[in-house]
């Protein structure tokens, strides 16, 4: 999130909740902490928190991170093939059954086989 950004959340908060001032100090906290997180999807959690509280949030409260989708996809594959009970036998494939639930878990190329 850039800074201008988090400039438009706080002018938001701020003029929702009219008790709530921001100071320089708690500017520079947005800052440093919002540099991870994906704009519209903290400008939507804001907007629900706006919703159904009548407290100014926390950063933890709308925090949404942004996320490598490959870095994470991979993670979980490595995860599921060190878990999901494929051995090496002599050059073939031995696989226990999957549980249902995780199934969903799964990278679709990884279920099709």
């Amino acid at each position: 999130m850039t800074k201008q950004e988090v400039i438009k959340l706080l002018v938001l908060i701020e003029s929702v909740y009219s008790s709530c001032l921001t100071r320089g100090e708690t500017v520079l906290h947005w800052f440093k902490f919002c540099q991870e997180l994906d704009y519209k999807k903290v400008m939507g959690n804001l907007q629900n928190h706006i919703r159904n509280s009548p407290y100014p949030p926390t950063i933890a409260e709308i925090a949404v991170f942004k996320t490598d989708r490959n870095a994470l996809s991979e993670e979980l594959e490595t995860w599921i093939l060190e878990r999901s009970g494929i051995e090496q036998d002599s050059g073939n494939e031995i696989r226990r059954p999957i549980s249902a639930w995780m199934c969903e878990y799964i990278p679709r190329k990884l279920t099709q086989s």
